[in-house]
């Protein structure tokens, strides 16, 4: 991702989802935590970026770890039919194998990475 479809997602998606004003966290990649990146945010969103101390998103991003790694693994498997064509045929080809591999993934993978990363009974030290 750039700054220009940072842009095009904020303007057309994000502010959409926002019902700001608001706090984002956001990981540290580049056009997030920008300055123009929060700038923009800040404009059209009515929103201000966080970023997420660094090195923290395993911690913090529930779905980075325990999902997205067997979403890669089950696209990689698939990837070998997205070759050749047009641009168009290829994207659409990718769209399709990422909607298939997503479909593949359990639900109760998704709600183990949830409880995982969102300790039920948190200890608190005095």
């Amino acid at each position: 991702m750039d700054a220009v479809t940072w842009r095009f997602y904020v303007e057309k998606l994000l502010k959409y989802e926002v019902d700001g004003p608001a706090v984002l966290l956001f990981d540290n990649f580049e056009c997030h935590v920008s300055e123009e990146g929060q700038r923009v945010v800040a404009e059209v969103a009515n929103a201000t970026v966080v970023p997420l101390p660094a090195n923290s998103t395993t911690a913090c991003q529930p779905l980075d770890v325990g999902v997205m790694g067997p979403l890669k693994a089950k696209l990689r498997s698939n990837w070998s039919g997205i070759t050749g064509g047009s641009a168009k045929e290829k994207r659409l080809r990718a769209v399709h194998a990422t909607i298939a591999a997503w479909d593949a993934i359990p639900e109760s993978t998704v709600i183990r990475s949830f409880k995982a990363a969102i300790p039920q009974y948190p200890e608190i030290s005095i």
